[in-house]
């Protein structure tokens, strides 16, 4: 599996930080399936730390865009956090910095949405 991940609780925000890279369906699904559990959860106040997220594509895209509409739906929202280099161009040539909020770390990424009461 090319993408790897640690969960972190910061009630009512959760913290996923990625590793790896998400190139295919395979690459994300297991992650999807989390994420979409805790949704229901209702932690739908997210945060993707991608530091070491090192590629992206349609593939990785979608996922996030489908996490982004749920969280919204649910009455949250997503923040990714750390976001650079391939995956910070691909974000960029797809115009999604103006979808998504950016935080520049995963401190000011769980900070937007204690100040979002």
């Amino acid at each position: 599996m090319s993408l790897s991940y640690d969960i972190d609780i910061h009630d009512p925000v959760i913290v996923y930080s990625l590793r790896g890279k998400i190139t295919t369906d395979e690459d994300y699904q297991e992650l999807e399936r989390e994420v979409f559990d805790l949704l229901n959860q209702n932690y739908f106040r997210i945060v993707f730390n991608l530091a070491e997220l090192t590629h992206t594509n349609s593939s990785g895209i979608g996922f996030f865009m489908r996490t982004l509409t749920k969280s919204r739906i649910m009455g949250g929202d997503l923040v990714l956090t750390n976001i650079s280099g391939n995956v910070l161009k691909i974000f960029e040539i797809a115009k999604l910095t103006e979808v998504y909020t950016i935080c520049e770390n995963e401190a000011a990424g769980i900070e937007f949405f204690n100040t979002k009461k």
